[in-house]
């Protein structure tokens, strides 16, 4: 173990709440006695909190030496009475229990040992490791599975856990978890190869002497140590192939293993969920790795199986020859899959000699299982050329090479290549679909305005930054608000109303006489004929319904009652200020105001200048009159300013949005 350190400060660092709230409350009784309670208050706090960091810093920089000298003792408890010369060594650790905010270690830490051998997976639990008080115990007893027990090896990742399960053929299991991922999955792959190679037709199966083993152990203490992969080890236990000739370059477009295992799934329509499987994998992208191997391995798995058993079956040239028959048993025995199990059954059913009728049915199953085995090989041959293509087609482009003409061999290098990320399968760019559909907008709708245009360039630019596309949406909305807004003012407007009101002003009009009325029903018959040439939009419509609203209500009344008062009034004066009204609006407004339209105010200044003029000629013969037409001019202008000050609020609105 290593040095205990400053146990001083490791205290201090694991207690934070009680190093700063003493240090709080005795600064502030001191405080209190010197009337000076909020100074030392914060004294206090100040002085809690470097005291406590100075512990985490005293933690943080010793406690790795505590984590490797519990591993040394959890290995060292695994390796007691095992031979492991040819073994790998593996630590699964994982940690339980929250630590004081910026303290690098966990509170407790978990560690399961692993050595697996030729023969064998040898477990030692229990190692435990409180870090607060830096005591723990370095493991239990030894558990030894072999190998011809394990029937799966599969890993379970939850959250930031890690499960490794092994599965015996008794139908219990064994779980173990660790925070390290890439540990789990070097022992996966490591016990699977081990099986694997010890399940393979020809393989031996004879467990070691394990009396001789302890004791072989314990006489050579100077045996070569186990490799060891810890779960805190941050490099990877693998190294890369002597030959050095597999390409580590990551091509960005999609890998030819996607494209050719889409083609055959495709086009062979695989039945065996297996091969529809694996099909899918390969030509999905975004597969996880730990899935795609295991379907791989069991791909390779059920291949030799089945081909172990096709040759059995096939060696039996006799179905009557018993010796035949039982080598083919004792060689199926072997094999512990569902299809050798049938097989074999069948076998015993053939040896013990039924009746006739029992030969039949035998036969008959003999027929159906010859039928499997057949579709069996001929899932075998898919899985193969496919297999054979998908490497093919990997070798020319050069992303990988092979040493090995085996299909077998050539897939395990494939999915060890695919695991250590020498080929990355990466998805196709997803920008393509919207290039596409803005192509298509700009086909169909012909965008006019600017702002249109520049949002679908926005869009289907993969250049374009999410900063310029935010812009460009936002744009897009606020214009789509501002109309929504101006939609809502004019939707009650229709252009029967509008005729409607020209109707009743032209009739009004043409009962009165002189050159206002005139020029007023000039303009209503001006704004008909607008409305008769057609392609007036929503604004115009109701820009029309307001002009004809003012002189209908507004202008003809005020214009008869300065007709008809009999009073003397003042013209030079009404004059004056028509005049000095229409220079003020000329000066202050159109002269000044370049951001605002000033189409419909100048037409009412032009009508302004008119009526002064007709007040003019007015004047000496009918003075009221003038009189009238000066005051209703006067009204008008106030409109033109009141119209003004409308359209100045609306500017104010646009530059406030930008």
């Amino acid at each position: 173990m290593a040095a205990d350190g400053n146990t001083l400060r490791w205290k201090l660092g694991w207690s934070p709440w009680l190093v700063i709230g003493s240090i709080v409350i005795v600064s502030t009784i001191v405080g209190v006695a010197l009337e000076a309670t909020g100074w030392f208050f914060i004294l206090g706090l100040a002085a809690g909190f470097g005291t406590w960091y100075w512990g985490v810093v005293e933690i943080n920089n010793s406690y790795q030496p505590y984590i490797e000298s519990f591993l040394s003792r959890s290995e060292q408890n695994a390796k007691r009475g095992i031979n492991v010369e040819d073994g790998e060594l593996y630590n699964l650790t994982y940690t339980s229990g929250q630590s004081p905010l910026l303290v690098e270690p966990d509170d407790t830490y978990f560690n399961t040992t692993i050595v697996v051998t030729e023969t064998s997976i040898n477990l030692n639990k229990g190692a435990t490791y409180n870090m607060k008080s830096r005591s723990g115990k370095g493991g239990g007893t030894n558990e030894e599975i072999y190998y011809d027990q394990v029937t799966g090896v599969q890993s379970h990742q939850g959250g930031n856990v890690t499960e490794l399960e092994i599965q015996m053929s008794g139908g219990n299991s064994t779980k173990i978890r660790s925070n390290k991922t890439d540990t789990v999955d070097s022992v996966v792959s490591d016990v699977r190869q081990r099986v694997r190679k010890l399940k393979r037709p020809g393989a031996g199966r004879q467990r070691p002497d394990t009396t001789g083993s302890m004791a072989h152990a314990a006489g050579s203490e100077q045996q070569e140590p186990p490799r060891r992969s810890s779960a805190n080890d941050s490099t990877d236990r693998s190294a890369p192939d002597d030959t050095g000739t597999e390409s580590s370059s990551h091509d960005s477009s999609p890998h030819p293993v996607t494209a050719v295992a889409d083609s055959v799934g495709r086009d062979a329509n695989p039945r065996d969920p297996l091969a529809e499987e694996l099909c899918r994998m390969l030509a999905d992208p975004s597969a996880n790795e730990a899935q795609l191997e295991t379907t791989l391995e069991t791909v390779v798995d059920r291949l030799e199986r089945t081909k172990a058993v096709t040759d059995t079956v096939e060696r039996i040239d006799d179905p009557t020859a018993t010796t035949q028959v039982e080598s083919a048993k004792r060689t199926l025995v072997e094999q512990d899959d569902t299809l050798s199990n049938t097989v074999e059954r069948l076998l015993d059913r053939l040896l013990e000699g039924e009746e006739a009728s029992t030969v039949t049915e035998l036969e008959e199953t003999l027929s159906e299982r010859e039928a499997e085995l057949e579709r069996h090989k001929a899932v075998e041959n898919r899985l193969r050329d496919a297999a054979s293509s998908i490497c093919r087609d990997a070798s020319q482009r050069g992303v990988v090479s092979f040493q090995s003409e085996d299909v077998i061999d050539r897939l395990d290098r494939l999915a060890a290549a695919l695991k250590r990320e020498d080929i990355v399968l990466e998805t196709p760019d997803s920008t393509g679909g919207f290039s596409s559909v803005v192509d298509d907008v700009e086909r169909t709708a012909r965008p006019q305005t600017a702002q249109s245009r520049q949002l679908l360039e926005t869009i289907g630019n993969p250049e374009q930054t999410e900063a310029q596309r935010r812009s460009a949406l936002q744009s897009a909305v606020e214009t789509l608000d501002e109309f929504a807004d101006l939609q809502a003012a004019v939707a009650d407007i229709g252009e029967r109303d509008v005729r409607r009101r020209l109707d009743s002003l032209d009739d009004e009009l043409q009962s009165e006489d002189g050159a206002v009325y005139r020029h007023l029903a000039d303009r209503v018959r001006e704004l008909e004929s607008m409305l008769n040439r057609g392609g007036v939009d929503d604004v115009q419509l109701y820009a029309i319904y307001q002009e004809s609203t003012f002189y209908d209500r507004t202008f003809l009344p005020r214009l008869s009652r300065s007709q008809t008062e009999s009073e003397s009034v003042d013209t030079d004066q009404l004059r004056s200020t028509v005049d000095a009204r229409i220079a003020s609006i000329e000066n202050e407004y159109v002269s000044v105001r370049a951001d605002h339209n000033h189409t419909i105010p100048t037409h009412f200044l032009s009508l302004a200048e008119e009526l002064s003029a007709e007040a003019d000629s007015l004047e000496r013969r009918h003075p009221q009159r003038a009189a009238g037409v000066l005051s209703a001019t006067d009204d008008l202008l106030g409109h033109v300013e009141q119209l003004y000050e409308r359209n100045e609020y609306s500017v104010m609105l646009r530059r406030l949005r930008g």
